[in-house]
């Protein structure tokens, strides 16, 4: 549609006009041959504009297209420099608002040079064309959305009536301008299908496993197909150390090759960075030191030209201050020209990594995870938690009760007791008295020898009874030298023998109360200077095992039966007297095999409260239990009688680990035993007193 040299001239050939059409046909055939092809849009533009400037000879074009966020960005320009635009900003502004305008409006437009085109909004500049050029402008409409804006600068001095055809020019070239647009934004879409395709399967790749290892060769060996680079690492942070565990194209992982443990290191001190490293042929100077030399070490066994490491740290675990759990490397040999798009990919890739690897690495970190996997099995196959809840009480109830039926349990007797040694004798008074003093010295504790005066006593009863011996022996005596005297002085031999005859029976008398008195001091070891007076003397040699015999016996008046001192020989053999409650003496006398053998013995469980975190041994003999049972006179708070046994603590068939050791060999030192009564039922062993209570209180009463 150009008019030749001559814009004024009224007339042109048919041939002429034949040729312009031709011109025309072509170009426009061109440009939708390039439409057709997969260039890139700056040289698809660049072929475009080129096209249209020579279509309509103008001098000057542009190509707008619109951003994502709605703006005008310039996508490719011819002469545009030349227009002054730069220089004039008010110009600039109203050419923009003209822009604007034209992009809401979507209409073609012929705006003349120096003119305006309506008025502008409140606060904005009027839309102009400051240009000394005419303004050709197409809208590039994509599925009836404004893509971009084709602008032409005509020269003015073309005749008016040809600026119609030239706006039907570039109607038409922005029309075939909206065919590349909408063919490349296909082209796109399906290159993004492609890729988010791709990045679905590795997603559901990458999430599809709970194992570190599997989980690390995914990403390794799919991830490096979606970042498109030469090798792809993964490493797994365990305790405080990285670990190499994926290393894209290798099936396994030479944790001792020189590479390998470079790598780990390089790792270890990027986690501890905490940042991502970006090598692209120079070193960043801002790197830490130790990054730099983990760095360098890398690369000299490395002939990567492009590394990243980038560390995965999960948002869950962003709170605290422990270090990354995995990090991601990549590398490339022979890198393209520009690596952003590498970076974004392996961003992408890393997030989907990141908690992928978090929740593999915490599911391995579950304690007896071997137990809970098949626990979470059976509850889903049962329905849900309350019904696996309802049917593990079940089936422990069942359980719990086949154990306590069918398996064996030690059937145990508690009884209470105390240390004593074995050669022990207690001390009583031979007749009733007051406790008028003790031996000197004597105190708990002491050494005493058989026959040694231990406990003064005084009897009133006594003390008459020896008093009337001495006055009938005196009294006798008396009679016997006065019957002495009348013999002497008798004359007649009658009287002589009469006399002698009551001598004799004064003097057999008087012997016999004086053998009566000997008798009474020997028998109750009676004091000779003082009268009613009485020692209770050691019936062995030994150590006085009473504790507090002079608070409690002092001016005491003791009966016969009452004791009095406790003393035993602690250098020889000791055992513990037990009070077995008569309760628990059917148990332990069922437990004997053989009742007729006396020397048929029980294990017994010594704890002593001097000792309490230390178990010994002790054997009872059948012997050893006595035939009847007695109140416990030593404990107020319990009425049941108890039956006395004495258990032996060492001798034949205790180990020497499990004796009683010598240093606490205390006398009454209190011992809690445990006699073992065979194996029973264990229902039976634990619960032995619910079910004699039960049979006592309720199956006895029908």
């Amino acid at each position: 549609m150009s008019t030749g040299s001559d814009p004024h001239a009224s007339q042109v050939s048919e041939q002429t006009i034949e040729q312009i059409r031709r011109q025309i046909n072509r170009l426009f055939e061109e440009v939708s041959h390039l439409c057709e092809q997969d260039l890139k849009p700056a040289n698809f533009y660049a072929e475009f504009l080129q096209r249209v400037l020579t279509g309509i000879a103008a001098p000057a074009g542009a190509v707008w297209l619109r951003t994502t966020q709605g703006n005008l960005q310039l996508q490719y320009q011819i002469n545009m420099r030349q227009l002054g635009l730069e220089n004039d900003e008010p110009g600039r502004q109203g050419h923009d608002e003209l822009l604007r305008q034209a992009i809401q409006t979507a209409k073609p437009a012929i705006v003349p040079p120096h003119s305006g085109n309506g008025t502008g909004e409140p606060g904005q500049p009027a839309p102009s064309n400051p240009t000394a050029f005419t303004v050709l402008m197409a809208p590039i409409v994509v599925d009836k959305a404004v893509a971009g804006l084709l602008e032409i600068w005509q020269d003015p001095r073309h005749n008016p009536d040809a600026l119609p055809g030239f706006l039907q020019f570039v109607i038409r070239m922005a029309n075939l301008a909206s065919v590349y647009t909408r063919n490349s934004q296909l082209r796109q879409m399906v290159g993004q299908q492609q890729v988010w395709t791709q990045l679905e399967a590795f997603a559901r790749q990458v999430h599809g496993s709970l194992n570190p290892t599997e989980v690390s060769y995914i990403v390794a060996n799919e991830g490096r197909r979606l970042i498109e680079c030469d090798r792809v690492s993964v490493a797994i942070r365990l305790a405080q150390k990285n670990h190499i565990e994926a290393i894209s194209g290798a099936d396994v992982v030479e944790k001792r090759s020189n590479l390998v443990q470079l790598m780990r290191k390089l790792a270890d001190e990027i986690v501890n960075w905490g940042e991502r490293l970006v090598y692209t042929g120079t070193k960043d100077d801002s790197l830490p030191p130790a990054v730099v030399s983990a760095l360098d070490a890398y690369l000299a066994e490395s002939s990567s030209k492009l590394l990243v490491v980038l560390p995965l740290k999960d948002e869950r675990e962003s709170e605290g201050k422990r270090p990354a759990r995995a990090t991601i490397l990549i590398e490339s040999f022979d890198p393209p020209p520009g690596v952003d798009q590498m970076i974004a990919r392996l961003e992408v890739v890393g997030r989907h990594a990141t908690s992928a690897l978090y929740n593999s690495v915490e599911h391995k970190r579950i304690p007896f995870r071997w137990i809970w996997m098949p626990l979470a099995k059976v509850q889903e196959g049962l329905g849900g938690k309350t019904r696996a809840i309802m049917a593990g009480v079940g089936v422990g109830l069942v359980l719990a009760i086949l154990i306590l039926i069918f398996v064996p349990y030690p059937l145990k007797m508690d009884a209470k007791g105390q240390l004593l040694p074995v050669e022990r004798r207690q001390l009583y008074s031979i007749v009733e008295g007051q406790v008028a003093g003790f031996a000197s010295g004597l105190q708990p504790g002491s050494q005493v020898y058989e026959g040694q005066p231990l406990i003064l006593m005084h009897d009133v009863k006594l003390e008459m009874k020896l008093r009337d011996l001495r006055s009938e022996i005196e009294g006798a005596e008396k009679e016997v030298r006065a019957l002495g005297l009348q013999y002497n002085e008798a004359q007649n031999l009658g009287d002589k023998i009469k006399i002698s005859s009551e001598k004799e029976q004064k003097q057999a008398l008087a012997n016999r109360k004086r053998e009566e008195l000997e008798a009474m001091y020997d028998r109750t070891n009676a004091d000779r200077n003082r009268v009613g007076f009485f020692w209770v003397k050691s019936p062995l040699n030994g150590t006085v095992l009473s504790a507090d015999f002079r608070e409690q016996l002092t001016n005491r008046y003791v009966k016969a039966s009452e004791q009095l001192l406790r003393v035993g020989d602690k250098d020889q053999a000791w055992e513990i007297e037990l009070k077995i409650p008569q309760k628990h003496i059917g148990q332990v006398l069922q437990a004997y095999k053989d009742p007729a053998n006396p020397d048929e013995e029980l294990d017994v469980d010594l704890l002593l409260l001097s000792e309490p975190t230390q178990t010994y041994k002790g054997k009872l003999a059948r012997g050893k239990i006595a035939g009847e049972a007695n109140p416990n006179r030593d404990d107020n708070n319990e009425s049941e009688p108890v039956v006395l046994a004495w258990v032996r603590i060492d001798g034949p068939g205790i180990p020497e680990a499990d004796q009683l050791p010598r240093k606490l060999l205390l006398t009454g030192t209190e011992v809690h035993s445990k006699i073992r009564c065979g194996n029973h039922r264990m229902g039976y062993s634990l619960f032995y007193g619910v079910w004699e209570f039960l049979y006592e209180k309720v199956v006895f009463w029908f």
